[in-house]
């Protein structure tokens, strides 16, 4: 099989079963995945993907509100050799043919070009792409950028030129306000940022958390004024079954911001580390579902869309689910469950030490 197989293939059964346009998924799959995706899979990655816990380059997720679903599709393009500037090469050319062939815009990306894809000893991943799907319009697309890209400038240093040249100068108050334990332990991992127009367009910053309790993070997330305090600490220990501190796998969040929004956050958000965490994937499954049906949304579609998504039996291991999000904002509940596409392995193991 190969990664064009196997992507366009899965894209086509979770946008069909929820009656999104399945041929202009297939369409998006087909460029973001050229020219590398007709090599077969191999039994190990030749580039360890940042995309997955198993190396994977292809992670799909969907986004569940009430009345509403959308299917995301992430991609890291993997390049000729396994170097850095050659995933940058990869990057930008993915990037060019997501401009020239489905309106994507990178004027705001091109800003900051080349603080996260410099030429002098470049380490770690290059870029990731992210597509969204909804039942209505065109699919629209986003960028994951590599802050520690090299040891020229630090993580946080490479993250406040970025916003200052963007034109959040002022939301760096907030980022290090949100990051007060110092960015050893409140690490900023990814720099994200829309490609699309307008006031809404958003700006991202993502943390990996590490000796942090979610009662303490989901207080320090009231940073954002769409915050409903209280949810983080219970929605952890049904996640994963743990009270208290996640030390096996950290906690992750994002500060979002929009020029509609101006130096506030707009919306804070933590992703819950799922795949060490149980013993397979139908528990995570049922613990998912129950979380789901108490907040008032679709258990049944995320439980269909699961079932096109899984290559095995769910009891026969525990690498599909690789996170999970939730949120409640002006009343409005929201979850997202992201899948491994589990191309190598199907019991991962811990990424992300402290270290």
């Amino acid at each position: 099989m190969t990664f064009l197989d196997y992507g366009i293939s899965t894209a086509t059964r979770l946008l069909g079963s929820t009656g999104m346009d399945a041929e202009q998924g297939a369409a998006v799959l087909r460029k973001m995945l050229s020219p590398w995706g007709t090599r077969r899979i191999a039994k190990r990655p030749d580039w360890h993907s940042d995309v997955c816990a198993d190396g994977s380059p292809i992670e799909f997720s969907a986004a569940f509100s009430v009345g509403s679903i959308k299917i995301r599709v992430l991609v890291e393009a993997i390049p000729h050799e396994p170097s850095t500037l050659a995933a940058q090469k990869s990057a930008f050319d993915l990037t060019q043919g997501l401009v020239q062939d489905f309106g994507a815009v990178d004027d705001r990306l091109a800003a900051v070009w080349e603080l996260f894809l410099p030429e002098e000893n470049p380490t770690g991943f290059a870029m990731m792409h992210a597509a969204i799907f909804t039942p209505i319009g065109r699919p629209e697309f986003k960028v994951y950028l590599n802050p520690n890209a090299n040891d020229v400038m630090t993580g946080a240093e490479r993250t406040r030129e970025a916003l200052d040249r963007l034109g959040f100068g002022k939301a760096w108050e907030a980022v290090s306000a949100y990051g007060r334990r110092g960015f050893d332990l409140d690490r900023i991992v990814y720099f994200g940022l829309d490609l699309i127009d307008g006031p809404d367009s958003r700006v991202k910053v993502y943390f990996r958390h590490y000796d942090v309790s979610p009662a303490e993070l989901d207080a320090r997330m009231e940073i954002s004024d769409q915050h409903e305090a209280g949810l983080l600490g219970e929605l952890c220990r049904r996640l994963t079954g743990r009270a208290g501190e996640l030390r096996d796998q950290p906690l992750v969040s994002n500060l979002t911001f929009t020029a509609a929004g101006g130096h506030t956050p707009v919306s804070a958000t933590v992703y819950i580390p799922l795949w060490l965490y149980a013993e397979s994937d139908g528990i995570i499954r049922d613990r998912i579902d129950s979380v789901m049906a108490d907040m008032g949304l679709p258990g049944g579609c995320y439980q269909s869309l699961l079932n096109h998504m899984a290559r095995r039996p769910l009891a026969d291991g525990r690498g599909i689910h690789t996170y999970a999000s939730a949120r409640v904002q002006q009343g409005k509940p929201r979850m997202t469950t992201y899948w491994s596409s589990e191309l190598y392995d199907r019991y991962p193991p811990a990424r992300y030490q402290r270290g």
